[in-house]
């Protein structure tokens, strides 16, 4: 069996990691390459990667088990077997991959899946313990926000997107005198405009919603409560 692994430093914790890998459907969907989950446990499962020198699919039934701080997803199909798994050791995330394939360049395609994996469990996870404290559904599409600054943003968007399960929607908040408008498309952050008494601006971001950080917001004024409106497109 050949392995990978990944490590990235991490601001959460175990729980929020807990949170994020145990809704596989939501999770695989927002991968930053083409991952499906559908049905019950155990789980129909496909994986798609594409890169320039290697081409990478893998499709079969998954598990889930939890032990030790440690998620694990057991993938067997056609192919053979796949193993995926996120731990965190302190302020650390770790990730593995391992596989029991015939595949030419499999250190490549594992290398791919891990790193891919790892970014999104951490950042996540990371946006969940964010926001989570702060936000509140209040309707179909429609939340309530305290405490918000400029730099929860990054971490609202991906809280909002991995909820919505969609790469794709704009978001819209009000409160204090101001309103902001944010779109994403294909899992990539467009564009902010912020209104208030004092004018108005349009930032251009276009940055991967896993890449975005809060220094892209830091122009902004943003404090206080806010109503969300979130438009799937």
């Amino acid at each position: 069996m050949e392995s990978r692994t990944a490590e990235m430093p991490f601001s959460a914790d175990w729980e929020a990691v807990r949170w994020v890998t145990s809704k596989p459907r939501e999770l695989f969907k927002s991968l930053p390459f083409e991952a499906e989950v559908s049905g019950e446990e155990p789980f129909d499962v496909q994986i798609r990667i594409r890169r320039r020198l290697f081409k990478f699919e893998f499709s079969g039934r998954m598990n889930v088990a939890f032990a030790d701080s440690t998620a694990t997803y057991v993938m067997k199909g056609p192919k053979g077997l796949l193993i995926l798994s996120a731990s965190v050791d302190g302020d650390v995330l770790q990730s593995r991959a391992s596989a029991d394939l015939v595949e030419r360049f499999l250190g490549r395609k594992l290398e791919a899946l891990v790193n891919g994996f790892a970014l999104a469990v951490c950042r996540f996870s990371e946006s969940y313990r964010r926001i989570v404290g702060k936000i509140l559904p209040t309707g179909e599409g429609e939340f309530y926000i305290k405490d918000m600054a400029s730099d929860d943003l990054p971490h609202l968007l991906r809280y909002l997107r991995f909820s919505l399960g969609n790469g794709t929607f704009s978001l819209r908040g009000k409160g204090n005198g101001e309103e902001f408008r944010i779109t994403v498309e294909n899992d990539v952050v467009k564009s902010i405009e912020h209104e208030s008494s004092g004018g108005s601006a349009i930032v251009e971001v276009n940055k991967p919603l896993l890449g975005v950080g809060e220094d892209d917001f830091s122009g902004l004024e943003l404090g206080g409560e806010y109503f969300l409106s979130v438009l799937r497109r």
